[in-house]
């Protein structure tokens, strides 16, 4: 039996985990414009540098205008703002980008200096290699506000290598500073941007990521599949280890735990049995995922029996094996008597408790090896090696299981069933379709000597 094929929207990203990140970024916005402001206010008021610990404050000017801006940005290119707003964000983002770039600009950069020096009194202490990983930064930082939403293939490619750009030298630059304080050999600050900046740097990128990811490359860690799932589980676990490995690498070494040169191949062996593991997990993960989408697009999801395609592809296979072994073939169908008229006087509800019932009866009589299906709407249909007179006992069932149930209050209705019957004994060529056919037939038959019945 053909089945016609089904095209299959485009996914959309799960809405719950988009409400989820739609709050850490207002969260991380409202950390960073509170830090860039706090340290803005301190060059002017001494009073307000108790607003935050030491660590946080003595941000360089133009790092902190760059940051406001991108802030502001981020914060009036949300969805749903007016058209005049998101021009007013784009603006700012591209302030953001001018201001970067003149930071690579001798002349520029040393009148930010001397700007500097003249609001605290003395130069802050800067290396050049820290002023340009932060001009970089906020570089590519402006670059992703301005494109963020584009659904431009071109630019949205623009955009998420600037995003992935921009979130390695955050990495970078996170990484060496974290080195630094667990005083791991060869690691410095030296270099590197000041603790603010580099704090407000984090919350900004971790918002455009979570915003380009609702078009962008990014979007796989918001999806409902198998890919969002391996994806959410694995980026913390790849993201922490690398640290967690350099940083017991140098606790082994400092403490003297193993021989000198022991640490890396303990490391190392450690990292492979943890990436066996993964391995192990995912592979479970995806099988399981794989069964549960099997499920369902071959089970009805009513009645948890097989719908129309599960019916064929399992019945089929059945019928094969059955004329291999040249054993009887027989296909019973059937069909509820009353189901419209449920559904008219009680409802819908009423009609599936009555499809329902009836897939239990159905199942409760049959064996594990028939292949029990509803074709849709009121019909059902069982397939299995069996002869006539073990069908005709099993029709007997049904119809005693049936006379003694009922669906509603009341007892307004019961459960009646119209069956028909039909068998090979593969001496012909006939195929499972013509067999379905003639059970199909066949309970129509009885069904129409109902009515007449019930006419007369």
């Amino acid at each position: 039996m053909q089945i016609e094929a089904t095209t299959y929207p485009v996914q959309e990203p799960n809405q719950n985990l988009l409400h989820r990140a739609y709050f850490i970024e207002q969260i991380c916005l409202v950390l960073a414009i509170q830090i860039v402001l706090i340290n803005l206010l301190s060059h002017a008021f001494t009073a307000v540098d108790g607003l935050l610990p030491a660590g946080l404050l003595h941000m360089r000017v133009v790092s902190a205008v760059a940051i406001l801006y991108a802030t502001v940005a981020l914060f009036f290119t949300e969805a749903g703002r007016s058209r005049k707003v998101q021009h007013i964000g784009n603006t700012l983002a591209g302030l953001t980008t001018l201001i970067a770039a003149a930071t690579f600009w001798a002349p520029a950069s040393q009148v930010f200096s001397r700007f500097d020096s003249a609001l605290n009194g003395s130069p802050l202490p800067q290396s050049q290699g820290s002023i340009h990983a932060s001009a970089l930064a906020f570089l590519l930082l402006g670059i992703v506000i301005l494109l963020i939403r584009s659904r431009d293939r071109f630019l949205g490619r623009i955009a998420d290598t600037s995003a992935s750009l921009l979130v390695l030298i955050v990495l970078v630059v996170i990484s060496e500073s974290f080195f630094a304080m667990a005083q791991i050999p060869g690691s410095s600050t030296a270099g590197l941007p000041s603790f603010p900046t580099l704090v407000c740097l984090t919350l900004l990128t971790l918002v455009v990521v979570f915003r380009r990811a609702e078009y962008g490359v990014f979007a796989v860690f918001l999806g409902d599949g198998i890919g969002g799932r391996i994806a959410r589980i694995l980026a913390p676990i790849l993201l922490v280890m690398p640290f967690l490995r350099e940083l017991g690498r140098a606790r082994m070494m400092n403490a003297q735990l193993v021989p000198a040169h022991y640490p890396t191949a303990v490391l190392t062996s450690l990292a492979t049995i943890i990436a066996l593991v993964l391995l192990l997990f995912l592979a479970r993960l995806i099988n399981r995922m794989q069964n549960e989408i099997h499920d369902l697009t071959l089970r009805d999801e009513l009645t948890g029996l097989y719908n129309f395609r599960g019916f064929n592809l399992f019945a089929e296979q059945a019928f094969l094996l059955a004329r291999r072994a040249k054993v009887p073939f027989g296909v019973l169908f059937i069909a509820m008597d009353n189901l419209k008229l449920i559904n008219d006087e009680l409802g819908h509800s009423a009609g599936s408790v009555s499809l329902i019932e009836t897939a239990k009866i159905l199942t409760a009589n049959f064996r594990e090896t028939d292949v029990i299906g509803r074709l849709g709407g009121d019909e059902f249909v069982v397939a299995g090696q069996f002869d006539s007179e073990e069908i005709s006992a099993a029709i007997d069932r049904l119809r005693s299981a049936a006379a003694a149930k009922t669906h509603v209050a009341g007892s307004r209705f019961f459960l009646s069933l119209s069956m028909g019957y039909a068998a090979t004994d593969h001496s012909t060529e006939e195929s499972l379709k013509h067999v379905v056919a003639r059970a199909d037939k066949a309970m129509y038959k009885e069904k129409r000597a109902k009515k007449r019945l019930a006419l007369a």
